[in-house]
């Protein structure tokens, strides 16, 4: 059975909020409440940390390096995030062999929920595909609680093929988007429309939103769900607008 190895993008560079992952709430770097979250998850059997080859990042290896015994660290290049992807995949094939899905997250979702990783690994492996995404055609997820898997055949592929420059930057649109026939492809659709909620991290407002989640739910349960997250939102609507400049639609959870 393949192993379940998921490989999150993560530097300091961010032109909109430097260091953004090293920021902390709580006392702890977001870059490590990100990763225990990950790693809580019933189907996830390595993390890998792929940062970049440039010394300011230093301090993302150092911060994960020795963390925990189901992460590591890996270097690669800077604007060639496919290739970073596929060697950081390589790297670990001595442990778990060549037979593994790729669970890509970006570091800049210190909100993803456990389940949701579970959920969406079970239904990749149902469905024998060779990627599936929370989002293909429509987001209807929260952004920032979403995810994709793809085999190590594919992301080869993609590897080897894909020759644009937003290919390179952002990993997989040689499958979804230009190669689709190419590839069996699966959209897992939240049960409704919550595109206009925002849990990613990127404008200060987003760290503001996220330090108020996190401030209200990591003390009673660290491993704080999803369904938490939208009955905090209920029962307290005008934290979501923290940040609802950035956000694709002001919605309704209720």
């Amino acid at each position: 059975m393949a192993a379940d190895i998921v490989i999150s993008q993560a530097r300091t560079g961010s032109t909109r909020l430097p260091d953004k992952v090293l920021l902390k709430i709580l006392g702890k770097e977001i870059l490590l409440h990100f990763i225990d979250r990950v790693i809580a998850a019933d189907t996830i059997d390595h993390l890998i940390i792929a940062t970049t080859e440039n010394p300011k990042d230093d301090k993302i290896v150092d911060l994960v390096k020795d963390y925990h015994e189901k992460v590591s660290a890996f270097r690669g290049s800077e604007e060639d995030v496919l290739d970073r992807y596929y060697k950081a995949a390589l790297a670990v094939k001595n442990k778990f062999g060549d037979d593994i899905n790729i669970i890509r997250i970006t570091s800049d979702c210190p909100l993803i929920d456990p389940k949701v990783i579970d959920l969406h690994v079970k239904e990749f492996e149902k469905r024998s595909v060779d990627y599936l995404s929370s989002r293909i055609t429509k987001r209807t997820w929260p952004h920032g609680m979403e995810l994709e898997i793809f085999t190590s055949d594919a992301l080869k592929k993609a590897w080897e093929n894909a020759k644009e420059r937003f290919e390179r930057e952002h990993v997989t649109p040689y499958i979804y988007q230009k190669h689709e026939k190419d590839f069996h492809l699966y959209e897992l659709a939240f049960t409704k429309d919550l595109s206009g909620l925002r849990f990613t991290l990127d404008y200060p407002e987003d760290f503001r939103f996220i330090e108020k989640i996190y401030e209200n739910l990591y003390p009673k349960d660290p491993l704080f769900s999803l369904q938490s997250i939208l009955d905090l939102l209920t029962n307290n609507p005008e934290l979501k607008l923290i940040n609802a400049d950035h956000s694709d639609a002001r919605i309704s959870v209720s």
